[in-house]
């Protein structure tokens, strides 16, 4: 068989990992179909950075074993290559899902007020840290039920990671049109952020699985954090 008749494009264009071209001024000059679902989450100047900062010194490519996270999207693994001076690009690697149901033992849900618990979590921080801290929510999200004890757990070991960071934001918001699957139901997402200009990321494992034990999930980045929380209503 001759390759020639082989429609390389149309292959990278249907894959399912990401892949974005940009000139040597940042621009896209291609991309393909699952790029363009990546782009409605991610700024392309920041995919650019990320390609800029970590391409091989000497043309080629390279991989990358680093998780990015985009909302919804993550990534395991990226790839930066290039050629030339006038082009590099840069694929991204899905991280598998998990096929695992996901399952709250109801007997340890009480009605809880987040807002409180997080303004309690920051007391407790700046007893012991005193770095500066700007605090964005919703004073109208209603009570929802959750683990407290687990919750406040990972709150304050999240916070603690940035101990070392000069200035620290948190935000708190419901989300639009996203949802959590748990025994079956879809549950509305609150999004929890942490945000600082550097943090610790020894204690990333110890967050994930307090995060997971209570089905919460976690995002992790050089410079945040952030939980996706099941909204459930408090009865």
């Amino acid at each position: 068989m001759n390759t020639n008749s082989i429609d390389f494009a149309f292959l990278i264009d249907c894959d399912i990992s990401p892949l974005i071209v940009f000139n040597h001024k940042g621009q896209i000059v291609w991309l393909n179909e699952s790029a363009e679902i990546l782009l409605g989450y991610a700024d392309h100047r920041e995919l650019f950075e990320i390609a800029l900062n970590n391409a091989s010194k000497d043309f080629g490519h390279k991989n990358i074993m680093r998780e990015l996270h985009y909302k919804q999207l993550n990534f395991y693994a990226f790839q930066i290559a290039y050629k030339c001076e006038e082009w590099i690009s840069i694929r991204l690697f899905y991280r598998p899902r998990s096929n695992k149901e996901l399952h709250i033992d109801s007997k340890k849900l009480m009605p809880t007020n987040i807002n409180l618990i997080l303004e309690a979590t920051i007391s407790m921080f700046h007893m012991q840290f005193k770095n500066n801290l700007k605090l964005f929510v919703d004073q109208d999200i209603p009570n929802i039920s959750m683990d407290q004890n687990s919750f406040s757990k990972l709150l304050r070991k999240a916070l603690n990671s940035f101990s070392n960071s000069d200035n620290i934001e948190i935000s708190l918001k419901m989300t639009i049109g996203e949802f959590i699957k748990i025994d079956g139901k879809r549950y509305p997402i609150l999004r929890l952020k942490f945000k600082s200009n550097e943090r610790l990321s020894k204690d990333d494992k110890d967050i994930e699985n307090i995060a997971n034990s209570i089905q919460v999930i976690s995002f992790f980045e050089e410079k945040y954090i952030v939980f996706d929380i099941p909204f459930i209503k408090s009865l």
